[in-house]
């Protein structure tokens, strides 16, 4: 079975954006790049709702993600199977997205049973608190940026993260950054 891994940078003091959902603070250097591009070795579909579809659409199939990114990354953000989670949505443009009104627990069984690699999220904060309560998520990894935002979003509803992890690894980047990936307990 394919395994959901929530993949979030997340502040200092634990915002995964800002009140407008800005981005702009995450801290990034090669290594983190590089690291990425490792982890999307094993995914090949994205789970995102409507506000990370809309901000993704937005710039990684625009020249604007040549100039910062490296073009595996690029690939892999515009090939991967992306599915969208929203009640109003009609359509999406982007390449290999698709629509699912929401994320129910029978609609995200079926996905996890399918064919292929793993599946991944990023940030889509009401996603992942709904997989979270539902105990459908099997990793996260929390890449914490050297930044105290003091405002901003949280990836959990307070109400629905409650889950027992476990730590299974943590890297530092020379960035600054560290990685903590925690495992579901069982």
């Amino acid at each position: 079975m394919k395994k959901i891994v929530v993949l979030a940078w997340l502040s200092l003091d634990g915002y995964f954006s800002g009140p407008a959902g800005e981005t702009g603070w995450f801290v990034s250097d090669e290594e983190i790049q590089q690291y990425l591009l490792r982890s999307f070795s094993t995914v090949d579909t994205i789970l995102m709702g409507q506000v990370t579809y809309n901000l993704f659409v937005s710039y990684w199939p625009t020249p604007a993600s040549l100039e910062e990114n490296p073009v595996e990354l690029i690939d892999f953000m515009n090939n991967s199977r992306k599915i969208v989670f929203s009640s109003t949505l009609q359509n999406v443009s982007w390449n290999n997205a698709e629509v699912i009104k929401s994320a129910d627990e029978t609609e995200i069984k079926k996905i996890k049973q399918g064919a292929g690699k793993d599946i991944i999220i990023f940030g889509s904060g009401s996603i992942v608190s709904r997989l979270t309560k539902l105990k459908l998520i099997d990793e996260y990894r929390f890449i914490i940026n050297p930044v105290f935002l003091g405002t901003g979003k949280t990836i959990f509803k307070h109400d629905e993260a409650k889950s027992a992890l476990k730590l299974a690894d943590s890297k530092r980047f020379g960035c600054g950054n560290m990685l903590l990936q925690y495992e579901l307990k069982k």
